[in-house]
């Protein structure tokens, strides 16, 4: 297996949008090469990554010059990818992720996939381009956002996995070079992309995806009736329930045979509107799940999560408006639900 190091001369860009649910400044952009469409009867030959971290960008690849050094490979990025906070994919929740778990799985190699921002799922639901644009092929935006020129290789997938077969043969330095070259323009152009972000609903995409949270992830949110719905995977499984009581408002249940956890707290409704009194939550002196001084006693507390809290736009007189004439303020739900679920997960886990 060879490996490829390269420190790149492009800077990533910062988005608030994004660093208020995945604060950390260490991920990778991500990107396979296979022998084919499926995990079962294809392997990995190629996988190529951008690391960035403090604000560098170095490019490290992992290229099996054989079929027969997969595992070596799979070793090798499993390692990277369990080490960095999140994955920047375009398309990698239905292709890239899941294919190199199945393959990680077939050689029992422990791999802890960290959360995946998806751009193209992103760009397809919660930008303007899905209107504007025909296709949302990487290329495609590649040429939307006038970076197309920025791309040497003039390859596809289909045409790599043709050269590679060709590769066994004859070891072609050229052939290995162009192989090479398609990976690492994608991942490189990948970053690139991410310059759109400014432009997209990131509040309510997370809404949609969930987020990491301290003690797991949340998974789903929900606005029914006259509850919001919190649901998520916990770091540290148990077993939990918890009633709502005057002092806790809250209902939670959490589950230890799959980690699972479900969060329902009491709002209050007036016509399209939906609201939640803070004050309840915060003043529960009986109920670490709510309370801010519990928090703030924390090692390392949480602060900052409440101050987002009360700093939403939707923040009135200790009142949090989730929903306004029938619209959905993601902002809100989002900040709500980050609070409320890694003071809980901090309380029943301990």
């Amino acid at each position: 297996m060879k490996t490829i190091r390269r420190e790149l001369n492009i800077v990533p860009e910062s988005f608030m949008s994004v660093a208020k649910y995945l604060p950390s400044d260490t991920y990778a952009v991500f990107d396979i090469e296979t022998t084919g469409l499926s995990a079962s009867f294809s392997t990995v030959i190629l996988s190529g990554f951008v690391l960035v971290s403090n604000g560098k960008a170095e490019l490290i690849q992992y290229f099996a010059e054989t079929p027969m050094e997969e595992k070596d490979l799979l070793m090798a990025s499993s390692e990277l990818i369990s080490s960095v906070s999140y994955l920047v994919t375009y398309n990698g929740k239905y292709f890239d992720v899941p294919f190199i778990n199945k393959r990680c799985a077939r050689y029992g190699i422990e791999i802890k996939t960290p959360f995946n921002l998806d751009l193209y799922n992103i760009f397809k639901y919660y930008s303007p381009l899905g209107k504007i644009l025909p296709k949302l092929g990487q290329k495609d935006l590649e040429e939307y956002a006038g970076i197309s020129g920025l791309r040497q290789d003039k390859i596809n997938g289909e045409i790599s996995i043709d050269l590679y077969e060709n590769y066994q043969f004859n070891r072609s330095p050229e052939l290995e070079k162009q192989i090479l070259l398609h990976n690492s323009d994608d991942v490189e152009q990948l970053l690139r992309l991410m310059a759109l972000i400014k432009n997209c609903d990131m509040d309510r995409a997370f809404f949609k995806s969930g987020f990491p949270i301290d003690g797991g992830l949340i998974t789903d949110m929900a606005l029914k009736g006259q509850d919001l719905i919190i649901r998520g995977l916990s770091h540290n499984p148990v077993e939990y329930i918890g009633f709502p009581s005057s002092e806790n408002p809250l209902l939670i249940y959490a589950h230890k045979s799959d980690g699972t956890f479900e969060i329902t707290a009491p709002c209050e409704t007036k016509e399209k509107s939906v609201y939640l009194d803070l004050l309840p939550l915060i003043d529960s002196s009986n109920s670490p799940a709510t309370n801010a001084a519990y928090a703030e006693s924390q090692p390392g507390g949480l602060e900052k999560e409440y101050a987002q809290l009360i700093n939403c736009a939707g923040f009135v007189n200790n009142y949090l408006i989730l929903k306004e004439d029938g619209t959905p303020r993601y902002s809100e739900i989002n900040a709500l639900a980050k609070y409320l679920a890694n003071i809980t997960l901090k309380e029943i886990t301990n």
